[in-house]
């Protein structure tokens, strides 16, 4: 009987994953922020693959939320080129470009840092994203828990605006890859979020949320 259930599960977990989204998205609703879940995580992509992450805010659903995607590519197995394009609500728009370097991996733990700048369109403003320390634990069954910590600096002002923290734990999707045969991974990141210049407290962290696509095979 434990076995039936147990094959039922894993023939359903597309479907469990996104009811457990449905969840946050419901019993959060008053403090949800549709974010990525990071700018990245401490896992590079890998040689000639693309990792292709999704936030969607449908219908403008959550007034201060916001359509994200982040666009990474494996310059080799330790570099990537990562670039993303975020449209808030409220009407800004902002976009980023980086290079991350992982310097670590092993069975249990991936890290890497990186380095980049964004570009807010609606104040014209310039932000160093440095330093930065991404990461990424490796859980049992292909579930890993990452995320970021980011010093957001204002490049004209040399202003520091403190520090954006996220935490994510990622679940993997493996029937994507039956519905397109480039999907070489696929991943649900549910988790928090702070933003720069708030204090850590439950009142100032967000729940948030991504669909992550990795296309190509490792080389």
């Amino acid at each position: 009987m434990r076995k039936k259930y147990i094959s039922i599960f894993q023939k359903n977990r597309l479907y469990y994953n996104f009811a457990i989204i449905f969840s946050y998205l419901t019993i959060s609703s008053s403090s949800i922020i549709f974010a990525s879940g990071a700018y990245d995580k401490g896992t590079s992509t890998g040689k000639g693959r693309f990792e292709l992450s999704l936030t969607i805010n449908p219908l403008g659903i959550v007034p201060y939320g916001q359509n994200y995607g982040v666009l990474s590519y494996g310059i080799n197995d330790r570099y990537d080129l990562v670039t993303y394009y975020s449209s808030h609500q409220n009407g800004t728009k902002s976009q980023y470009l980086g290079v991350l370097y992982q310097f670590f991996n092993n069975a249990n733990i991936d890290l890497a840092t990186a380095i980049g700048l964004r570009y807010t369109d609606n104040n014209k403003n310039l932000d160093l994203f440095c330093p930065q320390l991404l990461y990424n634990y490796k859980l049992p069954y292909g579930f890993s828990i990452g995320g970021s910590i980011v010093k957001v600096i204002e490049v004209e002002n040399k202003i520091d605006k403190g520090n954006a923290i996220d935490v994510t734990l990622y679940s993997p999707i493996k029937s994507l890859k039956k519905i397109n045969k480039n999907i070489e991974e696929a991943y649900i990141g549910i988790g928090l979020f702070k933003n720069t210049g708030i204090d850590i407290n439950k009142d100032e962290l967000y729940f948030h949320y991504s669909i992550d696509f990795i296309f190509g095979k490792k080389s």
